[in-house]
């Protein structure tokens, strides 16, 4: 290895799955892996080098200076701030994560997940999740100091969709691993992906992974409601130029279940007390 590596990535954005990646190369390459849960454990001489950090919230405010390392390259993995909040809705809707599990002070103590569960329609539970969890996950990923010479801006969408590994090599080029590391880089990424060697089946971490979740998801209502609590995020984010992804949101019947609070009857109902479709 030329540098030490971070992995720096956000709840919902390829965590696990990155940890997979990035956990076996290290085995293949015989050097030490390390993960953010570990750090308080692992103090600086923990990361003698060659190492490869991952962080899964992307937060260094410990460690300020592990960033500015010359001999570190950093990998920034980000995903569209709409299928964060519908992949950590189902989520933490099953998952046995002890935080989903705690009485939260203020709420009466219940727990995240018993309170995600009561909302009554899946538009609240949606609306639910923007407003908690995934808020802290996009406020993260707007707060990250993108630009850094030392590190490569990724999308979950790309390597998603990176079943020709292009994508994959030019982030194991830029950080730094030989031709002969790379080749391994190639076979863990593909082992541990959802196109190659990972069975969906059985992983409780994954539920779809697919991009674009939202455009089956999002209802018209949900958008606003989704523009007016991260009004500009998409676009800093580079995922939207403008607010016109929400007058092209398309649904048939089927699908337009709820108005904008969530709270009414179903639309279908609706037609038959009145006599306006």
């Amino acid at each position: 290895m030329k540098y030490n590596v971070i992995v720096a990535t956000h709840h919902k954005t390829g965590t696990v799955w990155m940890d997979g990646v990035f956990k076996m190369l290290a085995a293949e390459l015989g050097v030490a892996y390390l993960d953010s849960r570990a750090q308080s454990e692992h103090p600086a001489p923990a990361l003698r080098p060659p190492f490869i950090l991952l962080n899964s919230d992307s937060d260094f405010r410990d460690r300020p200076q592990l960033l500015e390392r010359g001999d570190v390259r950093i990998l920034h993995l980000i995903r569209d701030p709409r299928d964060v909040v519908i992949s950590a809705m189902h989520y933490h809707k099953k998952s046995n994560e002890s935080w989903l599990h705690e009485p939260v002070p203020g709420y009466d103590d219940v727990t995240y997940q018993r309170r995600l569960k009561e909302q009554p329609t899946r538009h609240r539970q949606y609306v639910y999740e923007m407003e908690h969890s995934s808020a802290g996950t996009v406020h993260d990923m707007l707060g990250w100091r993108y630009g850094r010479p030392n590190c490569f801006e990724a999308r979950y969408e790309d390597l998603r969709q990176d079943t020709h590994l292009a994508c994959w090599r030019r982030i194991s080029t830029f950080l730094g691993f030989d031709e002969t590391e790379q080749a391994i880089c190639d076979e863990c990424f593909w082992r541990n992906s959802l196109f190659g060697g990972l069975s969906r089946l059985g992983n409780r971490h994954v539920r779809s992974g697919d991009v674009g979740q939202w455009k089956r998801e999002f209802t018209v209502p949900l958008a606003y409601t989704f523009v007016a609590r991260f009004p500009g995020a998409l676009q800093a984010l580079g995922y939207e130029p403008d607010h016109n992804w929400v007058l092209d949101l398309q649904h048939p019947p089927s699908r337009l279940e709820r108005l904008a609070d969530g709270g009414l009857r179903p639309l279908r109902e609706l037609s038959r007390a009145f006599s306006f479709f």
